[in-house]
């Protein structure tokens, strides 16, 4: 696990993205995460939303499910999840400014409500859930466990949650270690734990691992297009 050299709690994510909603609008837009380019001809558009629709086949949601989208962000995915698969999804997000722009869109798909909210304070109802999706949030909270733990109760048994997060190589050397602990702390991440060791995090929440795919090599184009866009 590589951990941020300074405390890193929920308020410095939510001021961070309120104070660099502009610059995040500009350069990743809507979405806030990585493409994923698994033939690798994708366009850099359909690479983002190939990343949202497979997780969402991974958890096979169905028409009218209750979804809920932990670190939604600008609500991208959860329109994605509202107006593709029919379903009725609840977001959460940090962000007073992602917030208000997932609400300026709210009249193109009104099966999406987003919730400025820690999800780890959720009042949601155990065992109300159909599918849980969060891509690339985890890295931001400090108690993943209880993350995760929040995540299964809130699941009807036998339903799936689908999650994209950054990891650690499992043996990181001084050179690594010191490039991703900047990371951590410039990017508001507590930590970026290990394959392994997000495994018997997942696990001890109660979760039955179906699958799992490293794809890092398969997303590394973003940031080169990002560098493009802020050139």
């Amino acid at each position: 696990m590589i951990e941020s050299n300074v405390t890193i709690e929920a308020d410095a994510v939510a001021a961070h993205y309120d104070s660099l909603d502009k610059f995040y609008r500009d350069i990743w837009g809507e979405h806030v995460h990585h493409g994923y380019w698994e033939r690798g001809n994708e366009k850099p558009n359909e690479a983002v939303l190939h990343l949202s629709h497979t997780l969402c086949r991974w958890l096979a949601i169905h028409l009218k499910d209750s979804v809920i989208d932990v670190g939604c962000g600008y609500g991208g995915t959860s329109r994605l999840i509202a107006l593709e698969y029919g379903a009725k999804v609840t977001g959460f997000t940090l962000s007073k400014q992602q917030k208000a722009f997932s609400d300026r869109l709210r009249t193109s798909s009104g099966q999406v409500d987003v919730l400025c909210q820690n999800f780890l304070d959720n009042q949601l109802e155990a065992e109300s859930i159909d599918a849980v999706i969060s891509i690339e949030c985890l890295e931001h909270i400090s108690d993943k466990q209880r993350a995760l733990d929040e995540m299964f109760r809130v699941l009807k048994p036998g339903k799936r949650v689908a999650v994209a997060l950054w990891s650690s190589v499992e043996s990181p050397n001084r050179a690594q270690s010191y490039l991703l602990e900047a990371i951590c702390r410039e990017g508001r991440l507590p930590s970026i734990q290990t394959g392994s060791e997000y495994k018997t995090l997942f696990e001890k929440a109660g979760f039955q691992m179906i699958e799992e795919r490293e794809i890092g090599r398969d997303v590394k184009k973003t940031w080169t297009i990002c560098a493009k866009r802020l050139a």
